[in-house]
């Protein structure tokens, strides 16, 4: 771990979700000496990131603290990515990583994974696994659903305009950062536009590929489906359970120790 005193922030990643950014942020963690910002990562302590990082009053020293407490080296995805204009002031030095992918593909991608645990979270039983998780329900909905690019994106994509949003979108990072701090970036190029944009040797393992559509829909929208009937199934069980455990209490009593 990075010390106070040569704390480095080394990347800004500015592209938008199901771009690679799983994969880069494996990737960037075995070239750097820290963590990268994901949603995974928030997700694994919710309320200390709202609470610390994500929210709109957050000045540059504190966010540049922030980084630095928890070593955080690099940040890609949502919502870190809703955060990235404050990053470059703080960080100058850092590399600014758009990850970007076929337009198409990347609205199939959406349609299959963000926009669908939205509308699974949204809707009869989904709803009820935010009632175990109120803290991601003030993430997904409180905070991310908020902000004019993430929700831009989702209805961009629902509405059937989602190659126009995201060609904008990055048209938009390239008019806006400068050319030379920003790497344009498909994960599919592998570890060496990345390695020559950091000055670091190319890896011999092979570059990351994490997080597919196939893997989001099973540990993210599966999982949560299977868990929201099973708590219909337990209040619609539970009265039943419970007048059987009665009837036979009544009927034979409990055992006497």
């Amino acid at each position: 771990m990075a010390s106070k005193k040569d704390f480095k922030f080394f990347v800004i990643g500015v592209g938008l979700p199901r771009t690679g950014t799983n994969s880069t942020k494996a990737a960037l963690e075995i070239l750097l000496p820290g963590k990268c910002m994901h949603m995974l990562e928030v997700h694994n302590d919710i309320d200390r990131n709202l609470n610390e990082l994500y929210n709109d009053d957050i000045n540059d020293e504190d966010f540049r603290k922030y980084f630095e407490k928890y070593n955080y080296v690099a940040g890609v995805d949502v919502p870190f990515i809703l955060k990235y204009q404050q990053a470059l002031r703080v960080f100058p030095d850092a590399v600014v990583l758009l990850t970007v992918r076929d337009p198409e593909g990347w609205v199939r991608s959406m349609k299959n994974t963000i926009c669908k645990i939205i509308m699974v979270h949204s809707t009869f039983p989904g709803f009820l696994y935010l009632w175990l998780f109120p803290a991601l329900k003030r993430m997904l909905f409180g905070y991310l659903l908020s902000k004019t690019l993430f929700k831009n994106a989702i209805d961009s994509v629902n509405n059937g305009k989602g190659v126009e949003y995201f060609d904008r979108y990055v048209a938009n990072i390239k008019a806006t950062v400068p050319a030379e701090r920003l790497l344009v970036f498909n994960v599919k190029e592998g570890w060496k536009p990345l390695c020559d944009a950091l000055n670091l040797p190319v890896p011999t393992q092979p570059f990351p590929n994490v997080n597919d559509s196939k893997d989001f829909n099973f540990y993210l929208i599966t999982k949560r489906k299977v868990v929201s009937w099973g708590i219909v199934a337990v209040a619609v069980l539970a009265p039943s359970i419970i007048g059987y455990g009665l009837k036979i209490y009544y009927n034979i009593g409990f055992p006497k120790f």
